[in-house]
């Protein structure tokens, strides 16, 4: 009786300890974003975006702080990796590192990121479906798009304008509130129909060198031509 009691004990201990290990060197699925984007460490830093889940949710990427033990990472790809993450003793991990570490196991996918071709200059040639004149602005109205940053640069065809993107993926695109300079020139109308449209896109398309907004009813509301 008392060697199955111990032998009892012996074997619960043993499971206790295998799930202990298997809870700290847990294999998991981790997408890669197709690029870095700036955050904050120890000091400012480019971090790796990252999702830890089955399946891809376009808008729920994450800073990923550390590292990928073995992952080696190029920039305009969406990557699928099976990771080994560990759990480190905290008192063997300085105070400013994770007590995460991710070891790749296999890269599972690598597919180029097509909306990548965003980050570019792009000069505007329609409004609303209208070719625009570009005698009728002070200047050529650009529109410089960074997926680094998730911001863009540019003018109205008057004044400088930046704002943020919002929400971006494969076919959907939000902009956040456009501030800038505000210089008057002859012709205001057709720079505030610009920014205005600008805030009502919701979807886009590249074809070629050509970029497309719609708005929510699928109405085209701009279109540009990539800067050479």
């Amino acid at each position: 009786m008392k060697f199955l009691l111990t032998f009892f004990i012996s074997a619960i201990a043993l499971s206790t300890c295998e799930n202990k290990s298997s809870e700290k060197n847990a294999e998991t699925i981790l997408f890669v974003n197709s690029s870095k984007v700036e955050c904050t460490g120890v000091g400012k830093m480019q971090c790796l975006q990252t999702q830890e889940s089955e399946t891809l949710k376009p808008n729920d990427w994450k800073n990923f702080y550390g590292n990928i033990e073995g992952f080696e990472y190029e920039p305009g790809y969406i990557y699928k990796l099976s990771v080994k993450k560990e759990k480190l003793d905290p008192a063997t991990v300085p105070a400013d590192a994770s007590t995460l570490k991710y070891s790749l196991v296999k890269v599972i996918e690598k597919n180029r990121d097509e909306k990548m071709r965003l980050h570019d200059i792009w000069a505007l040639k329609a409004i609303n479906g209208e070719a625009i004149d570009r005698d009728n602005f002070q200047k050529q109205p650009v529109l410089e798009i960074h997926l680094n940053e998730m911001k863009i640069f540019g003018n109205d065809g008057c004044n400088t304008m930046f704002g943020a993107i919002q929400e971006l993926d494969d076919q959907n695109i939000n902009f956040g509130a456009m501030v800038g300079t505000k210089m008057a020139c002859p012709n205001m109308a057709l720079s505030s129909e610009y920014t205005a449209a600008l805030g009502k896109a919701k979807t886009y398309k590249l074809d070629g060198l050509q970029l497309f907004f719609y708005d929510a009813e699928g109405n085209e509301v701009l279109k540009f031509q990539k800067v050479d």
